[in-house]
C-alpha cells in the first residue's frame, strides 16, 4: 500500500533530526580535562598520510588541483632547498618515489614504472640522487638474473629513461657534479678490509657509461694511479667537474684519495689528519664527504674504544676545497643504543645539530660546545612512538627535517622544522 504524502513527509523529518543528533554526538569533543589524560592506543598504519596532487606536472600548490591522501612507509629522504625535498620507500618491490615543492604541504608521485622492482629499499647517494629538483637519477641494483639498470629524468620525475651498467659489484656510491656529467662507484669482492673497486663515468645524463678506473689487478698495464683494493668504501663525492673525493676504511688507519681528472687517478692525501688524530680508538670510520660550498666541507668521523660500548663522533674539516683537512673532537661523549650510529650534521664549518634521547642539540663552534634546543612537545612525543632516527638533515639555519621509525612495525614518519629545531610538525 502506498504511504501518504503527510506520512512520508513526517517520516523523513523525523529520520533527518536523528542524523542530525548522531553527526553532533559524534564530531563534539568532550570538555577539557584539567589533568594529561593517557593518549588512547592508535591502530597499527603502514605508514603516514601524505597529501598528493593531479595532475602530478608541474607540483605547485593551489586550490583548484585535485588533491588525495595515501599512507605510505618512507624508508629515505633528501632536502633539495627549503620548499623543495624527496621521500621514498620500497612496496611490494615497487619503488614509492615523492617529491614536494611546497615544503611537504602537497606531494607529486614520481615514482618510475612498478615493473622496475627493487630488491631493497634505495639510500641517497647510494641509490638515489638529484643535482635540482628536475635532473635525477635512481640505480636499481643488480640482484637475481637482472643487471644493474640506471634511471634517469630531466622532467622531475614525469617521465623516466633507462639505460644498463654491465658489471658484477654492486654500486656503493653515485654522485653528478652537473646534470651531464656523473660518476658510479661499483665495488665487489669484499674481505672486510678490501674490495675491489670501478668508476663509471657518463657526461651525457646517463645514457652512456664509460670505465674510468679499476683496481690496478685487473687492469696492471694502466698508466694512472687506482683507488686500491685495501679499504672499504666510505663515501665518495666530487667538489666540481674534475676534483674528487672518496674515503676508504681499514681498521685504525683510514684514508683519503683525491683525484683531480675527473677519476681516471687517484692519489692519496698522506697528510690528510694529524698522526695523532685517531690514537685513542681501537677503530675509526669515516663517512660520506660533504661540501658546504666550494671551499669548505666535512668527514664525520665514527671510532670506537677497547671495554667501551658504543660510538664518538668527530669532524674532520677543510676551508681550501679539501686541500688540507683539520681534526676536530665534537666532545659529544658515547653514543649507545639503536641510534649510535646516527653521525651528527652540519650546514656549515661552525653550525651543527645532533639528537641524543628525546632533545635535540646545536652547535654554533664547530662542536666544541653543545646546548639543548627547548624541548618540543611534537618531537619528545613521536620520538616516543618511532625511537629509531633514519636521517637528520637541514638545509638551512631554520629548515630541517627528521625520519625516525619503528622498524618493527614497519612505521614511520616524517617531521619537519622551520625554526632551527625548536619546534617541529608531521609532513
Amino acid at each position: 500500500m502506498p504511504v501518504p504524502a503527510v506520512r512520508l513527509k513526517h517520516y523523513r523529518k523525523l529520520f533527518t533530526v536523528l542524523l542530525a543528533a548522531l553527526t553532533v554526538a559524534s564530531c563534539s569533543s568532550p570538555p577539557p580535562e584539567t589533568k594529561p589524560q593517557p593518549k588512547p592506543t592508535e591502530p597499527p598504519e603502514e605508514g603516514q598520510t601524505i597529501t598528493l596532487i593531479t595532475p602530478d606536472a608541474g607540483n605547485i600548490y593551489s586550490a583548484k588541483k585535485s588533491k588525495y591522501q595515501i599512507q605510505t612507509r618512507l624508508t629515505d629522504f633528501q632536502l633539495l632547498s627549503e620548499s623543495e625535498g624527496l621521500a621514498w620507500g620500497v612496496t611490494k618491490n615497487a619503488l614509492r618515489l615523492y617529491l614536494t615543492r611546497d615544503s611537504g604541504q602537497t606531494w607529486t608521485n614520481i615514482s618510475p614504472a612498478s615493473t622496475v622492482q627493487f630488491s631493497s629499499n634505495p639510500v641517497y647517494g647510494q641509490d638515489i640522487f638529484f643535482t635540482d629538483p628536475g635532473n635525477g637519477w635512481i640505480i636499481r641494483q643488480a640482484f637475481g638474473m637482472m643487471e644493474t639498470t640506471v634511471l634517469r629524468t630531466k622532467d622531475g620525475g614525469k617521465s623516466w629513461k633507462i639505460s644498463s651498467l654491465n658489471q658484477g659489484g654492486r654500486i656503493s656510491s653515485v654522485y653528478f657534479a652537473s646534470p651531464l656529467k656523473g660518476w658510479l662507484l661499483a665495488t665487489w669482492d669484499s674481505e672486510g678490509s678490501g674490495e675491489s673497486k670501478a668508476l663509471y663515468m657518463t657526461e651525457d645524463g646517463g645514457a652512456t657509461w664509460n670505465t674510468v678506473m679499476q683496481n690496478d689487478q685487473y687492469s696492471p698495464k694502466s698508466l694512472h694511479q687506482a683507488i686500491p683494493v685495501a679499504g672499504v668504501t666510505g663515501g665518495l663525492v666530487f667538489r666540481d667537474r674534475e676534483h674528487g673525493l672518496v674515503t676508504l676504511n681499514k681498521s685504525k688507519t683510514p684514508k683519503l684519495y683525491h683525484t683531480l681528472d675527473s677519476g681516471a687517478s687517484w692519489q692519496e692525501d698522506s697528510a690528510f689528519a694529524p698522526a695523532d688524530a685517531f690514537k685513542n680508538y681501537d677503530n675509526v670510520k669515516l663517512g660520506q664527504p660533504e661540501f658546504f660550498g666550494m671551499n669548505s666541507g666535512w668527514i664525520p668521523v665514527a671510532g670506537s674504544k677497547k671495554g667501551v660500548d658504543g660510538t664518538f663522533y668527530d669532524g674532520l674539516f677543510t676551508m681550501d676545497g679539501g686541500r688540507t683537512w683539520i681534526y676536530y673532537p665534537l666532545h659529544l661523549g658515547v653514543r649507545t643504543g639503536k641510534n649510535e650510529d646516527v653521525p651528527p650534521t652540519f650546514l656549515d664549518a661552525g653550525l651543527g645539530w645532533m639528537l641524543n634521547g628525546n632533545l635535540l642539540y646545536h652547535t654554533t663552534n664547530q662542536g666544541k660546545d653543545w646546548k639543548a634546543l627547548p624541548p618540543s612537545v611534537v618531537l619528545q612525543s613521536k620520538l616516543t612512538e618511532y625511537p629509531e632516527i633514519v636521517k637528520l638533515q637541514f638545509i638551512s639555519k631554520e629548515v630541517g627535517w627528521l625520519l625516525i621509525e619503528k622498524s618493527d612495525n614497519k612505521r614511520s614518519i616524517l617531521l619537519q622544522t622551520t625554526n632551527g629545531g625548536v619546534n617541529w610538525r608531521v609532513e
